[in-house]
């Protein structure tokens, strides 16, 4: 599974467009946040409020992403200020206190991990990039975001390499 996933990012950055980029990482965000909040234990008044989470504030948050630099304020503070703020108060509405903070921490944890950090990566697409002379950037943007995912993947190669080379004692 993790490979052609691998495999679809490296076809998406090479022969597709922005737009299909932008969801096929939102539909990557969509399934991160699922796999988390199914470890993390839910009650069930928390069941609207992630109705919303998954609903509303994840498909939000990327097509604000997809707008564009146009909308760089508000896909910014989106999910740290407006999500921050409705989780509690839905959580607090649906009248089940018990573990409440617990539960609004870790609903507020995944959103910003899964939907917030992951939704920056696409957003490299929309930059407006200069060089240090001030001058504009004439690479592909798409080639930053390729290097970007790379990096990473290199990262957990290595770090599992090092790992099995230098872990047994």
């Amino acid at each position: 599974m993790y490979a052609i996933l691998i495999a679809g990012f490296l076809v998406d950055f090479v022969f597709l467009s922005t737009v299909t980029t932008v969801v096929l990482f939102g539909l990557v965000s969509f399934w991160a946040l699922r796999e988390y909040i199914t470890m993390t234990p839910t009650r069930r008044g928390d069941h609207r409020t992630l109705f919303w989470t998954f609903f509303l504030f994840t498909p939000l948050q990327y097509v604000l992403v997809g707008i564009g630099s146009f909308c760089f304020e508000l896909y910014t503070t989106m999910i740290p200020v407006y999500a921050s703020l409705f989780i509690p108060a839905r959580i607090a509405i649906s009248g089940d206190p018990k573990r409440f903070l617990e539960r609004v921490a870790k609903i507020q944890a995944g959103l910003l991990i899964c939907v917030y950090a992951l939704s920056h990566a696409p957003a490299l697409l929309s930059l407006e990039l200069h060089k240090s002379t001030g001058e504009p950037w004439a690479g592909s943007r798409a080639g930053l975001l390729f290097y970007f995912v790379l990096l990473v993947q290199l990262n957990d190669v290595f770090q599992y390499v090092w790992g099995q080379l230098l872990g047994k004692h």
